[in-house]
């Protein structure tokens, strides 16, 4: 072979290899699914043919964070927004600041694999399955979402649905939502909501109004009981059925106070001290102060 075609023939060669080279080397792997930090987790539901369940079970919710963080990714690429089959498990995370994580298991051809849309596809743990079945069967039946609420100044103030009609409102706020419960829950300190955190507040022109800074709009939240039968004090709620009028109305007039109003008070209706189980020596001490 003359040394030109010898040439050629090797330049030809490398060519087809580069084209090739790509088609048979190995899929690059799935990066790590995206997981919430177990301390930001604020619901989890598990849903699987029309069943759902919620988990509010701290070491579970870590342990299923555990085996979902420790998976193994495969080269199978995740392309469309639920998995290929038609039988699958969904895990779906939501965490304080309201972002929702979700992970699908399922098995096909004999394997359990996990996936996260557009993300990648893994090969979980067989714990993972057992603690999906146990949770769907010995889990929490999904609850209602309640009416968004919020605590602030002891009073518990509650979703109008309705957009305040306020202009020229000051940049000052006058407090921030600084923690959540769950949506099923009722908050139960000052500061706290059932719908996120991080929302600034002012105090309505109406009495008895919030109004709150969601997205850009002033959503106005009204005051009121948690419901007919109950009423607030000092970090619990109370059957209104156990307080004498006189005690109902001085609650009434204590929950409109601000934090640092009802700080000052030192005095307490004996039948509300009585059911709050505050020690009559404390009053005192208090009362002396």
């Amino acid at each position: 072979m003359s040394q030109g075609l010898k040439k050629g023939f090797v330049g030809m060669v490398w060519i087809i290899s580069a084209a090739v080279m790509p088609a048979c080397s190995p899929s690059a792997v799935a990066e790590p699914a995206v997981l919430p930090l177990e301390e930001n987790v604020r619901t989890v539901s598990i849903e699987r043919d029309g069943e759902t369940a919620d988990c509010g079970n701290k070491e579970q919710i870590g342990e299923l964070l555990s085996i979902l963080s420790d998976m193994e990714p495969t080269d199978q690429q995740s392309v469309q927004d639920v998995p290929q089959t038609d039988e699958y498990t969904s895990i779906h995370f939501e965490d304080t600041e309201g972002r929702v994580y979700t992970i699908f298991y399922y098995e096909m051809d004999g394997k359990a694999y996990a996936e996260q849309s557009y993300q990648g596809i893994y090969e979980p743990a067989p714990a993972l399955g057992v603690l999906l079945d146990d949770l769907l069967e010995a889990g929490e039946a999904a609850l209602n979402d309640r009416i968004p609420m919020v605590m602030a100044g002891g009073a518990m103030y509650y979703d109008t649905g309705k957009e305040s009609t306020v202009t020229g409102r000051c940049g000052v706020m006058d407090g921030e939502i600084t923690s959540a419960v769950d949506r099923t829950e009722v908050p139960s300190e000052n500061d706290q909501s059932n719908f996120g955190a991080g929302y600034g507040y002012q105090w309505g022109p109406e009495e008895g109004t919030l109004e709150v800074c969601m997205d850009g709009k002033w959503m106005v939240f009204k005051r009121r009981y948690a419901d007919d039968s109950q009423v607030y004090f000092a970090g619990r709620w109370y059957d209104k059925s156990g307080l004498s009028e006189d005690t109902l109305r001085w609650l009434a007039w204590y929950n409109g106070l601000t934090g640092q109003e009802q700080a000052c008070i030192s005095s307490v209706p004996a039948d509300l001290l009585d059911e709050s189980e505050i020690s009559r020596t404390e009053e005192t001490a208090a009362q002396a102060n």
